[in-house]
């Protein structure tokens, strides 16, 4: 057996040195590797980011990166799920070097939400950024708030619900300007009811409103208390408190009073007081004043 196997190399080393020959008669060179020598090895790049969820629960992230003149021609494509780091190697060499040249799209699965994108220069070693909110896809109402001298409102809360169900919530600027963004997966055949609370600066603003499709502007005026002879400013410090017809507690309620609605108080019975308060009447469409008792304990002086 060992015999044979030391026919057989030499066999092999002599078929070697017959190549050899053959190629240097034929004038061909043989090139000989060096097994000592070491690969060069391409420069990689990670880019990281995060998400931060605004009311919304997607299920998995497709996350792509590609050249900004290229975008049918991926750097690579890779999916998240929820809790998952994003980060992604790939080789520095491959991103553009244009300026902001490359783009990271970022597209939420398992729902209505928008697609959004980041652009990023070249860089070496650590690429961050900027986190992504996401979203359900919104119409949106660019909304102006002011008073009735046309100043703005700013830090007006605009609450935005239907059917008793929060939808959005946003916060005007030092310049009375917010973006509300309502998700279209409300009922979109149904008005929304938009809420504004200025903290006792204004009463509480209540409407109705039919939201457009798309992007749309809006200004709402707001007003203070006509004040009659005699009355002052109250602020109701608690929701549903009771507004009645009379200062018996046996009394028919007209309504409930939310917390920050404002009543002109023209007369005080022990822990009652009488006054007037301006209520948005929804199928008339305006606002009109309608007069009644509340506890004391329920309001405070503005």
């Amino acid at each position: 057996m060992g015999n044979h196997y030391k026919y057989k190399l030499i066999i092999v080393l002599l078929f070697s040195n017959y190549c050899i020959a053959q190629n240097e008669s034929n004038g061909e060179s043989i090139t000989v590797v060096d097994s000592s020598s070491k690969a060069i090895e391409a420069t990689s790049v990670t880019i990281t980011t995060e998400v931060n969820v605004i009311d919304a629960k997607p299920t998995a992230y497709r996350m792509s990166y590609y050249p900004r003149n290229h975008p049918a021609e991926p750097y690579i494509t890779k999916l998240f799920f929820p809790g998952e780091k994003m980060q992604v190697v790939i080789p520095e060499g491959i991103l553009s070097d244009d300026t902001l040249g490359n783009v990271a799209r970022l597209e939420p699965l398992g729902g209505k939400y928008d697609v959004q994108y980041r652009m990023f220069n070249k860089g070496k070693g650590d690429i961050v950024l900027k986190p992504f909110s996401i979203r359900y896809i919104s119409d949106i109402i660019k909304m102006k708030i002011i008073d009735s001298n046309e100043n703005a409102v700013p830090s007006a809360k605009i609450k935005v619900t239907q059917a008793g169900k929060l939808l959005t919530y946003a916060i005007t600027d030092s310049l009375g300007y917010t973006r509300v963004r309502i998700p279209v997966s409300r009922n979109l055949e149904h008005e929304v009811i938009i809420s504004i609370i200025t903290d006792g600066l204004f009463p509480t603003w209540t409407e109705t409103y039919f939201v457009p499709n798309g992007s749309s502007n809006k200004t709402i005026q707001l007003s203070a208390l006509e004040l009659l002879k005699g009355e002052s400013i109250y602020t109701v410090n608690t929701d549903l408190a009771p507004f009645r017809k009379g200062p018996e507690n046996g009394s028919d309620v007209l309504f409930f009073l939310n917390n920050g609605e404002q009543l002109a108080i023209s007369k005080v019975a022990g822990d009652r007081l009488y006054g007037r308060v301006r209520v948005y009447l929804d199928k008339q469409k305006n606002y009109n004043y309608f007069s009644g008792w509340v506890l004391s304990k329920n309001v405070d002086l503005k």
